[in-house]
């Protein structure tokens, strides 16, 4: 009886999160990189190419509800009737996948220029302004004024390794810890994938960003679905995960 109640809780804990349970149709398979209203949709012309969707990953399938993507067809002027409750499954072949035989190569963000030689400290050769990314192209080594004194001062470039501005630095500046923070991999605005996984559950929804947020912190999202938002993670460029701990507990 006990694990009756638990499974209950859970299913209603999902559905707050991801939206009701709805009627599962056959599953659409899509291609390419987002998922297109005329996949979805009975609607022609230029309607048909509106990207509505990111696609979900290789193998994977993802939910759309009927009253998303008839609120979709209605912004491209196709005013369309699909059954209410409703849920269109969205999937992606992992043959899909563009194939290489050359894997890329590493790429090593911010190696100095050249090795400092004493007194010297990294700075910028160009204005980068908050937010932007600092890349190795930005790098150089400079020779530091005598008698000035920075808190935090940065003496190495490996510092500066996946790293954004943290306010606006004007070149030839010498740099401190508090100039910089951990590259985000989420941005403000983004669509994100926001998956729920759990043992043999897993669930995917198309949300969006609402904050910057750099690998393993919080990210506030937005279901694009249900419009509820919510805290994840940020896991990946354009992917963020959710577990709440009650949804982990057992019993």
């Amino acid at each position: 009886m006990k694990k009756r109640r638990s499974h209950r809780f859970l299913a209603l804990t999902l559905a707050s999160i991801f939206g009701p349970s709805m009627p599962v149709n056959a599953d659409i398979a899509v291609a390419g990189q987002w998922v297109l209203l005329g996949d979805v949709a009975p609607v022609s012309g230029s309607a048909a190419s509106r990207q509505i969707a990111a696609a979900p990953l290789p193998g994977q399938r993802m939910p759309l509800s009927s009253e998303f993507i008839e609120a979709q067809a209605a912004a491209a002027g196709f005013p369309i009737d699909l059954p209410d409750g409703q849920m269109i499954w969205v999937t992606k072949s992992a043959s899909a996948v563009p194939t290489s035989t050359t894997p890329p190569a590493p790429q090593q963000k911010v190696p100095p220029r050249h090795v400092a030689r004493e007194g010297e400290v990294p700075v910028l050769v160009t204005d980068v302004r908050r937010g932007d990314e600092i890349t190795s192209d930005m790098i150089t080594y400079e020779p530091m004024e005598d008698g000035r004194r920075i808190q935090g001062l940065i003496r190495s470039a490996s510092v500066l390794a996946d790293t954004e501005a943290r306010r606006t630095i004007r070149a030839g500046e010498p740099l401190s810890l508090r100039d910089i923070q951990p590259l985000s991999i989420l941005k403000k605005g983004d669509l994100v994938q926001l998956i729920y996984e759990r043992g043999p559950i897993k669930l995917v929804v198309n949300a969006k960003a609402l904050n910057n947020a750099a690998k393993g912190e919080t990210v506030r999202l937005q279901n694009l679905q249900s419009n509820r938002s919510m805290d994840a993670i940020a896991w990946a460029p354009g992917e963020a995960r959710i577990n709440t701990p009650y949804l982990s507990q057992e019993g």
